[in-house]
């Protein structure tokens, strides 16, 4: 194995940021890293960081006309959902896939986030990853049926100036994408891992120091400037 890959079972970090802002913070456990990409296990009541407003409401709490108004900041949270398994891809793609699992560890859903490619970091003992979580998102039933999530987020993101039009534009096609290999049963989504059973000798992690190390993810404004 590579010394670029890490061992399975250490803590990573899943950070959301923007602008240099680190938003939320998701500490997972390794289940795989290579050149296949990397898959990670997010385990229920994981302590987390979560987006906070500037005055404290959690952001899902404010209305969408106020919520991309002010620079949002975070602050302590939990993972209340079921047990999550998240790929990164390999080759920079803008969006990571989730299998979301029920609390017997039956499939339940893919979940499809469009985001600016993560960016792997290692800091004195501490590794993660960090994008811009850019609100869009797809949710993809066992049948593969497809729902297009949060399109209103997108749309509020936008018309506040928190991301351009052509932000929007990349985004709505990454997702579209996802939806068109999702209902052709392409990979990921043509059955695989839907049966992962995490390790049992993996602990639940915390959050160790340094999770608010500063934020290396590449805004897309310029991502999408540099490849013209």
């Amino acid at each position: 194995m590579s010394a670029d890959y890490l061992p399975s079972g250490r803590t990573a970090l899943v950070r959301h940021c923007r602008n240099g802002v680190v938003q939320a913070v998701r500490p997972c456990v390794v289940a795989a890293d290579g050149p296949d990409g990397t898959l990670l296990w997010l385990v229920h009541d994981t302590p987390t960081r979560t987006s906070l407003f500037a005055d404290g409401r959690p952001v899902r709490d404010v209305p969408l006309a106020e919520r991309f108004t002010r620079e949002w900041h975070t602050g302590p949270g939990v993972w209340t959902g079921t047990s999550v398994l998240e790929w990164i891809p390999p080759g920079a793609p803008w969006h990571t896939v989730y299998w979301f699992f029920d609390g017997a560890g039956r499939f339940r859903n893919w979940y499809v986030n469009v985001e600016t490619p993560p960016v792997r970091w290692v800091d004195e003992g501490v590794a993660g990853f960090d994008s811009d979580d850019l609100e869009l998102d797809v949710v993809i039933a066992p049948d593969r049926s497809c729902v297009l999530k949060d399109d209103d987020e997108l749309d509020a993101a936008v018309q506040a100036g928190d991301l351009s039009p052509r932000v929007a534009d990349r985004t709505r096609l990454e997702a579209s994408t996802a939806i068109d290999a999702a209902t052709a049963g392409r990979p990921p989504f043509d059955g695989r891992l839907t049966d992962f059973r995490p390790d049992p000798a993996w602990t639940r992690p915390e959050l160790p120091v340094g999770w608010d190390r500063p934020a290396v993810s590449r805004a897309a404004e310029h991502l999408l400037t540099r490849s013209r």
